[in-house]
Order: C-alpha cells, then structure tokens, then sequence
C-alpha cells in the first residue's frame, strides 16, 4: 500500500512542476507573431568601360555567295503592316525605382513546387496583377513565396485580396514592405 501512495505523491510533484514550469510560458500575454523580413535588392555597380582602339577591331569579311543574293525590300510605313502591341510585361521583381520607398505588399502563400508557383505568377500576371516570386531559406529547405505588388497604398491591395482570392483560391495577407 506504501508504494500506491508513494506513485501517486510522485506523479503529483511531477505534474505540479511541470505546471509551474510551463503555465507561465502559456500565459505570458506576449503573443507570437512570425516577423518576416524583407530585403531591397542591392543597386547595380558602376563599371567603367573602355575604349577599344581602332586597330584591333576585326575587320569585315566578305559574304558567303548564298546571303549575297538575297534581296531586300524597302517599305514606306503606310505600305508596312500594323504591328500588334504586346502588353508590357512586368518584371520578375520590384525593379529598384519601386524599391526605393516604403509600401506595401499581398503575399498569396509560401510553396515547395516551384513549377506551381511559375504557373500562378503567369496566371496573375496575365490577370494584369504585378506578381513574382521569391525564394526563401526555411528549416524544411527552400520555400517559394507569391507575392503581388509592391504598392504605396495598403487599401489598394486589400482591395484586390477579394479578387486574388477569386483568381487563385488563396487567402492573401498584406504586409509592410520595408526597402
């Protein structure tokens, strides 16, 4: 019978010290946020080019016989056919006149297959959305993140969050973007 006794006196400190060890990590009342942080894209170095000199330009060799005869055709531009305007396409990322102050920016979600991430960034952008990706170092290896933007003002972009959301299915979140 001592020893029931003795089992249960020794459960009871084990649990009461784990209570006075853990509760107080539970109820702290800081709550854990995941910061991310950003960071700007370095500016491109200034390289000086030089001068070749004159002499060691290699000179023009004359033309193989068969491009000799092809001929070419002069065009007027009323007589030149219409050329289809692509869209501009926007950039992988920010480029750095976006970088240079602060704004805002959707994240859409961090993902393993870099092929999907592809395929939505191709989606979106087709959609006329400013998105890219890019990759981050985890624990669990290499991560992809779709981002959209960036934008100046943060209403603009959770305006757009009911229409990502109808593009992608993904719940986006906005965040701060610090150059």
């Amino acid at each position: 019978m001592a020893s029931q006794l003795q089992n249960r006196i020794v459960g009871s400190v084990i649990l009461i010290a784990l209570a006075v060890i853990i509760l107080p990590e539970l109820f702290d009342g800081k709550p854990q946020q995941q910061q991310e942080s950003f960071e700007a894209i370095p500016l491109q170095p200034e390289v000086e080019v030089a001068e070749v000199p004159a002499k060691s330009v290699p000179q023009q060799e004359e033309l193989p016989d068969s491009l000799e005869k092809i001929e070419t055709l002069e065009i007027d531009a009323d007589d030149a056919p219409a050329i289809k305007t692509a869209q501009k396409s926007t950039p992988d990322a920010p480029s750095n006149a976006e970088l240079q102050q602060p704004g805002w920016i959707i994240q859409l979600g961090v993902f393993r297959n870099q092929a999907s991430v592809d395929r939505l960034v191709k989606e979106l952008r087709a959609a006329g959305y400013p998105a890219y990706r890019e990759v981050v170092q985890t624990a669990d290896g290499p991560r992809n993140k779709l981002l959209v933007g960036p934008g100046l003002v943060k209403e603009e972009l959770e305006a757009d969050l009911p229409k990502l959301r109808e593009l992608t299915d993904l719940n986006g979140r906005v965040f701060r973007y610090e150059p």
